[in-house]
């Protein structure tokens, strides 16, 4: 008997195996082709962003940090199992996306403009460097000759 609070039925996990999503009402849970019950993942791609599809529950894609440091990763499995649960993208969901791809496209415009503003500001610098330079050497050659100037007069 569960405890208070408490459901008798087990969350399903997904591939980074610490989020959770709810199963569908009334779906029953296939079995893949390892004969394992599936498990619910939700694709993070740009045409089928936020939908929920079954996925072998062997096939663990994001490991854990925790595995990744200890050293247990094991290769997956060949069962490749996906089935769709939801067929349609939201529409708040195409927006996000829309709005995701404008983002990127503006942050990588505003990181093109940095670029270039960095490289005039060097080209400046390097610029005003030369000058200096010049006008010290001319600067220690009319001090070295000054004589030579006094007997041109």
């Amino acid at each position: 008997m569960p405890r208070c609070g408490k459901s008798g039925k087990p969350k399903t996990r997904v591939g980074n195996a610490y989020a959770y999503l709810p199963l569908p009402n009334g779906v029953p849970v296939p079995m893949c082709f390892c004969g394992d019950p599936c498990k619910v993942g939700q694709s993070d791609e740009e045409d089928t962003y936020n939908q929920r599809y079954w996925m072998c529950a062997n096939y663990a894609f994001n490991p854990p940090p925790r595995m990744i440091r200890i050293g247990l990763l094991t290769p997956p499995p060949l069962c490749d199992f996906e089935q769709w649960i939801d067929t349609k993208i939201k529409e708040e969901d195409k927006r996000y996306t829309e709005l995701e791809k404008r983002c990127q496209k503006e942050a990588a415009e505003k990181e093109r403009q940095e670029e270039m503003e960095r490289r005039h500001a060097t080209e400046r610098r390097e610029e005003r460097e030369r000058k200096l330079e010049r006008a010290h050497r001319a600067k220690a050659a009319v001090e070295d000759n000054q004589d030579a100037l006094r007997n041109e007069k």
